[in-house]
């Protein structure tokens, strides 16, 4: 007896993402999970008074996108950012920032700080960074901090607050020094950021307000699951709460943070006994996030050769080769899968190494352990990612900072950034993910995809076009890769009959958009376990 839908659609164009690529015109959803795809006339059969219909109208439906790496606070604070701080990411020039930073002090009550977000000086036309006393000419009265993921610089105002002095040395990164043996207001590294930053009032206490404006933002491009790389006791108790409120409308898949200040959270997980798969469909445990290196757009990515923006620097390591390698071993011993973040190729060598000393001492067919960005890769590496079968979550940058990266590292070295089409070639199953929150402005999928089509930067360059992908290989990246990356590949991904139904529809038919279009198509309805959490007013 053939079962009857509680919801169709019908008359579009079904992106599978199954073994085949098949294309099909209509599909089925009984409950929470896909009932059967196919032909209108197929879906036909399942459909009776009871069931919700849709005409799609020759719209595009494919399965939920999956962000493989994000910052659940991270990207609610990106809104905040907006509204309060000085908006200097497109800034070309030194004069611009400082302008912005002077037009802002002068609005701005004596010894109130002055906050610059999207600090990226290598794409200032001087390519340099700003100096504590270029800052203090034009913030005499204030604290400043012009700040960037990981690095920043401050005014002699907020050095004095954070009691910084040529002495300072952070947990990792470090203070820069001038020609007097002063600090000079360079911060490089996220440790040494935090010594200012930490003075720096949130603008709002309510964690769950945070989280929402992320969330509200994810389900508008079509995200349906994420994985929250470094997940703190605030993200995780806010998660819960979202959920507990029913308030929860996205997957998540956490990664425990495990860096610089938390240490032992592992060492709980360990404890407690909890091993990856701890959880169930929407919230899931599935290990660790370790961070080995810093930034490769600022040029201090652990590397094998100098950027061009440091050339005195082989880049920034967290932590010594050493202590990485017992923790993966740790990890792995645990039952907990890894996700590291290794930029430079030097980085990912690093990371290699750890997780092929974890399988000698505890051989492992499936374990995914993962380099978080895996960025500067070069064919030698791509061997060993095989044959020890490591995931690459693989940032795509290109859109945003593609034109920092190929300053960084120049023409022959850009050719291996980013590298999607290597991994294919290789057989390497990469997923794609924004690190929304944890740097980039730009979440959008469809922008992803256009960015991974095209290796076009937002500021006009190509980044590496023998890297480039087809429009299908793009978005399984963003979708059953994705999946794969969590272990979650017979479940989400795809749109098969018995997988979850997360899907969304597009505005119109991607296969019969120019790529250059790609990023003007929008999300008009999300949809996880059947039920709509995002429909866009058109």
């Amino acid at each position: 007896m053939q079962s009857t839908a509680s919801s169709a659609y019908i008359n579009g164009s079904i992106i599978t993402m199954d073994p085949e690529d098949n294309i099909y015109s209509a599909v089925a959803i009984k409950g929470k999970k896909i009932l059967s795809v196919g032909s209108d006339e197929e879906i036909e059969k399942t459909i009776d008074n009871s069931t919700h219909v849709t005409d799609l109208k020759g719209r595009t439906l494919l399965p939920g996108f999956i962000d493989s790496h994000v910052h659940l606070m991270g990207a609610g604070r990106l809104a905040l950012k907006a509204e309060n701080e000085v908006d200097i990411k497109y800034c070309d020039n030194l004069d611009e920032v400082l302008e912005k930073i002077k037009q802002r002090a002068e609005k701005t009550p004596d010894g109130e700080w002055v906050i610059g977000w999207g600090y990226l000086w290598s794409r200032y036309r001087e390519k340099r960074a700003p100096l504590r006393s270029e800052l203090d000419m034009v913030a005499p009265n204030n604290p400043v901090l012009l700040k960037f993921s990981a690095m920043g610089v401050a005014n002699t105002a907020a050095l004095n607050i954070a009691g910084i002095t040529e002495k300072t040395r952070p947990d990792y990164g470090h203070v820069e020094l001038g020609g007097d043996g002063k600090p000079n207001g360079r911060l490089q590294g996220g440790a040494a950021v935090r010594l200012v930053s930490r003075y720096i009032s949130e603008y709002t206490d309510n964690p769950l307000e945070i989280a929402k404006k992320a969330i509200n933002q994810w389900v508008k491009w079509g995200i349906t699951c994420a994985h929250l790389a470094g997940s703190t006791h605030e993200d995780t108790v806010t998660i819960q709460r979202l959920r507990e409120k029913d308030e929860l409308d996205i997957r998540w898949r956490l990664y425990i943070h495990n860096m610089t200040d938390n240490l032992d959270y592992m060492d709980h997980l360990v404890a407690l006994g909890i091993r990856r798969g701890f959880g169930d469909d929407k919230v899931r445990i599935n290990g660790v996030k370790l961070a080995l290196d810093s930034m490769g757009s600022m040029g201090n990515a652990a590397t094998y050769e100098p950027s061009t923006g440091n050339p005195g620097s082989l880049g920034i390591l967290l932590v010594e080769p050493e202590n990485l390698k017992n923790m993966i071993i740790k990890a792995h011993l645990a039952g907990l899968q890894t996700a590291t973040h290794s930029i430079g190729d030097r980085a990912i060598d690093i990371n290699l190494d750890a997780i092929e000393a974890a399988l000698k001492e505890y051989p492992m067919e499936d374990h995914r352990h993962r380099i978080e960005h895996c960025t500067q890769c070069p064919p030698a590496q791509m061997k060993r990612i095989k044959e020890l079968g490591v995931h690459p979550g693989e940032s795509n940058y290109i859109w945003n900072f593609g034109s920092a990266y190929k300053y960084q590292y120049g023409e022959e070295r850009s050719k291996y950034l980013f590298p999607y089409r290597s991994f294919m070639e290789h057989d390497i199953v990469a997923s794609a993910n924004s690190d929304y929150g944890g740097g980039p402005w730009h979440g959008n999928t469809l922008r992803g995809i256009y960015a991974m089509m095209t290796r076009k930067t937002e500021d006009g360059e190509t980044l590496g076009s023998g890297q480039a992908i087809g429009l299908l290989d793009a978005i399984r990246c963003y979708t059953l890769n994705g999946a794969y990356a969590g272990f979650d590949e017979d479940k989400l991904g795809s749109i098969e009959a018995g997988k979850l139904a997360d899907i969304i529809i597009l505005n119109g038919n991607i296969l019969n958009t120019h790529v250059e279009k790609i990023p003007e198509l929008r999300v008009d309805e999300t949809i996880i376990d059947g039920r709509t959490v995002y429909k866009r007013n058109y």
